[in-house]
């Protein structure tokens, strides 16, 4: 089974999409997210959906990924 990820792109213009995808989650598994600064200028959002949240990832279009590192998530 494997995990699931989107980029949303730049943090200032990811709330909608966040949004959106929390209204989504019919399945009311947890999903996390990532903030990844890049060369310093902005930070992109990255959104993972663990194996149980199949569904909400292939309605996001979501990508199938490796299982993150823990450390560096948070929940959505």
């Amino acid at each position: 089974m494997s995990w699931y990820s989107k980029n949303l792109g730049d943090a200032m213009f990811a709330d909608a999409e966040l949004n959106k995808i929390k209204q989504n989650n019919v399945v009311k598994t947890p999903l996390f997210v990532r903030y990844v600064a890049q060369y310093g200028l902005h930070c992109e959002v990255i959104v993972y959906f663990p194996p149980e949240a199949k569904s909400v990832a292939k309605q996001c279009l979501a990508t199938p990924c490796l299982m993150p590192d823990e450390r560096d998530l948070t929940t959505l």
